[in-house]
C-alpha cells in the first residue's frame, strides 16, 4: 500500500516552512521603518484662526501620528481629523513634517 505522505512529499514541506519562517525573520519589518520617517497632524482651531495662523502654538487640539511614508500623510492627517475636538465655527488644518 502506497504511503499518504512520501519522503519528497514531506521534504518539500519542510522546506516551503523553512523558507517561509526564514522570510519573516529576515524581512520582518519594511525597508523604510529604518528611515526617520515623516510625522502626520491634525490641528483644531479656534474660530477666526485660519491657514498660517493655525500652528501647534494656538490650536486648542493638536493629534499626531508617525508614518513611514510621505504619502501616508494625507490619509493619516484626515483620519485624526475626525477625532479632534473642533468648536463651533472652529477649522481643522493637517500637516506633514519630517520626523527628527
Amino acid at each position: 500500500m502506497r504511503e499518504i505522505v512520501g519522503f519528497r512529499h514531506a521534504a518539500g514541506i519542510l522546506l516551503v516552512l523553512v523558507a517561509g519562517w526564514a522570510w519573516v525573520w529576515v524581512f520582518d519589518r519594511p525597508a523604510h521603518a529604518a528611515s526617520s520617517g515623516f510625522m502626520a497632524g491634525a490641528l483644531a482651531c479656534p474660530a477666526g484662526v485660519e491657514g498660517a495662523a493655525c500652528t501647534r502654538e494656538t490650536a486648542l487640539d493638536v493629534l499626531t501620528q508617525p508614518v513611514a511614508l510621505v504619502t501616508e500623510c494625507p490619509m493619516v492627517g484626515t483620519l485624526l481629523a475626525t477625532h479632534l475636538s473642533l468648536p463651533a465655527g472652529g477649522t481643522h488644518k493637517t500637516f506633514c513634517e519630517r520626523r527628527r
